[in-house]
């Protein structure tokens, strides 16, 4: 039996046929005299590179030989394993010879050279002409027996014998051929590339990167490019090889564009925040205010800016009754013109050329029985020192009181319907194209602006806030000719929002700093919240104490008895025993009715009766 993996010679047949010619020269032992061959006898050859195994021990011997034999007994080649092959075991060269291209069957012979004798040999081989079978790396191995009972037990081995039952360690495992192979075999007897173990992509047979520019032990085949820093935002947890593209979020904000500290969840970072009134309603609306302070003031006007420079402000002059006691709950409010240059002038308040005036309230306007209509017609006295005159409802142009200065000129106001009205405390209308309303000389200093930019044109009185839209006569600083502005104003809802008051007002938007509220102990109407024994006093107005004049511990103070405390004896058998007395003072004084001391209750006799008196006194102090 022939056991072999061919590896063909294609193309270097010629070459490696005289190489192994010159590499096994004939053998000079003695080898079986039927070994003789006559090479000009035939036509046809065949190379055969073997090496031989003699009970499994395979090419162990340096000079074996194997020879070829035809049916009919004659020699068709024979050599000897003289060659060391790179595999370790021993090989050798055999020219078969043939009259046939092709002859199969024939028979191989062993002679083992240590014991000068012919092992049994069952192998057969078939000849090819011209061909050639086995070579150094891969030689065809012919199998000797002695004992078939004894060798290579292992099936999966290249020289397992059939017939052993005793393994003898002999065993050769097929090598692999592929020169890509970690374990690859320049030479061996057998092969067998499913046993070839490659090394994994990238990597060396040591399990090294075969390519490692950064030396971090990750192939550069296997690199994964990004952001390896775990503090920017475009961190990447799967790369390998930073590739500088790491972007970082600039503080105060986080990759996400959102604040590292934004305590009101604003969407403001707290380093950004501006305090202030960030409520446009507000009176003191700051529009760059990002975290509202608790400073915005409501009940502010909605003013609508007039042309070239001229506008409206409202005032809260007076609130709550200010210096007026009679007037609880109202507010003053006080109407500006504002300018643009000191020199402006304000001349009139008129209805005019298709545009009314008109100044109103949800409520109506105070109107005090010694005011008047405009400023100069109330009298300077009354107005001077009464509070609910100061505060009555009046028109005017740059005075705030009924006395005009150096300079100023007093208020030229048409009478008519819309006086009389105003005068009752209703609203203040004059209509579009009556040409009713007041004014003030050209020229007067009150119609300047003045340093304030401002001009004074009325003020009015009212619990509740006022609204409305004018037409004003303005003259500019520098022009010839006045024009009319139609400037106009309205106010939120405001009022009282603390249901706790007595004016609160449930449909209020904005406090407006009129709440108020009863003295402790009384409802909205003076009334006793709480008065349980209906005495008059508010039960947490009670003081708890002794009511009684003739009481020892009277309290002048007290509004609720709980108690009065009367000293004096209490004792009845005392000869100063006071019946109204509820607290013994220690004052009781006795004397003994007979010459008997011990007859206690007086009865003339002493006996059980007297211990027992005696003990209902026992333990109190004697006088």
């Amino acid at each position: 039996m022939t056991n072999r993996l061919l590896s063909p010679l294609t193309g270097a047949g010629t070459c490696l046929l005289f190489f192994v010619l010159s590499a096994f020269p004939k053998s000079s032992l003695a080898q079986p005299e039927d070994w003789v061959i006559n090479p000009s006898a035939y036509e046809f050859s065949m190379t055969l590179t073997y090496t031989i195994a003699i009970d499994g021990l395979v090419g162990y011997g340096a000079e074996n030989a194997a020879a070829i034999f035809a049916p009919d007994g004659t020699c068709r080649g024979w050599g000897t394993t003289d060659f060391a092959a790179a595999s370790g075991y021993y090989t050798g060269l055999i020219l078969v010879y043939s009259n046939s291209a092709s002859e199969p069957g024939l028979e191989v012979r062993i002679w083992d050279a240590d014991l000068d004798s012919l092992p049994q040999c069952s192998d057969n081989l078939d000849f090819v002409a011209n061909g050639i079978q086995g070579s150094l790396s891969d030689p065809v191995v012919f199998y000797g027996v002695y004992d078939p009972l004894v060798g290579c037990t292992d099936a999966t081995a290249c020289n397992y014998l059939e017939t052993a039952i005793t393994d003898n360690g002999s065993c050769i495992y097929p090598a692999c051929s592929d020169d890509a192979a970690c374990n690859y075999v320049a030479s061996s007897p057998c092969f067998d590339d499913a046993t070839c173990v490659f090394p994994e992509l990238y990597l060396d047979c040591q399990g090294a990167c075969i390519n490692d520019f950064d030396g971090d032990g990750i192939c550069d085949e296997q690199e994964i490019g990004g952001c390896t820093d775990d503090r920017a935002c475009n961190f990447d947890p799967t790369a390998t090889d930073d590739d500088c593209s790491c972007e970082f979020p600039f503080y105060p904000l986080d990759c996400d564009g959102n604040c590292y500290i934004d305590l009101d969840d604003d969407g403001v970072c707290e380093a950004d925040e501006v305090a202030g009134c960030d409520d446009p309603l507000g009176c003191n609306y700051d529009s760059n205010a990002t975290d509202n302070d608790g400073t915005c003031a409501y009940c502010c006007y909605s003013i609508y800016e007039a042309t070239d420079g001229f506008g409206i402000d409202i005032e809260r002059f007076a609130g709550i009754g200010a210096d007026a006691p009679g007037l609880p709950g109202v507010t003053t409010f006080r109407i500006y013109i504002t300018c643009s240059d000191p020199a402006d002038q304000v001349l009139a308040i008129t209805g005019s050329g298709g545009n009314s005036t008109f100044i109103g309230t949800e409520s109506t306007f105070y109107q005090s029985p010694q005011g008047a209509a405009v400023v100069t017609d109330i009298d300077s006295t009354a107005f001077a020192d009464n509070p609910e005159v100061a505060l009555d409802s009046w028109l005017t142009i740059g005075l705030d009181n009924p006395t005009p200065g150096s300079g100023e000129s007093a208020i030229n106001a048409t009478s008519g319907l819309w006086s009389t009205l105003f005068e009752f405390g209703e609203s203040l209308f004059i209509g579009s194209v009556s040409g009713d309303g007041w004014s003030v000389d050209p020229g007067s200093d009150n119609a300047l602006a003045g340093d304030d930019l401002r001009v004074l044109i009325g003020q009015f009185t009212s619990n509740a806030p006022i609204e409305g839209s004018l037409n004003v006569t303005v003259l500019p600083a520098g022009t010839a000719e006045p024009f009319e502005i139609t400037p106009l104003f309205v106010a939120p809802p405001c009022g009282c929002t603390d249901a706790a008051a007595c004016n609160f007002d449930a449909a209020a938007t904005y406090d407006d700093g009129t709440c108020q509220f009863p003295q402790a102990g009384l409802d909205c109407d003076g009334q006793c919240a709480a008065d349980s024994d209906n005495d008059g006093v508010c039960d947490e107005n009670e003081v708890l104490g002794c009511t009684d004049f003739n009481a020892d511990n009277f309290n002048a103070n007290a509004t609720e008895d709980e108690g009065c405390t009367y000293l004096g004896c209490t004792y009845n058998n005392a000869e100063n025993f006071d019946v109204a007395a509820n607290s013994d003072d220690g004052s009781c004084t006795f004397t003994l009715a007979n010459s008997c001391p011990t007859d206690v209750n007086g009865d003339g006799i002493t006996a059980a009766s007297d211990i027992l008196a005696m003990l209902a006194f026992y333990g109190q102090p004697c006088q």
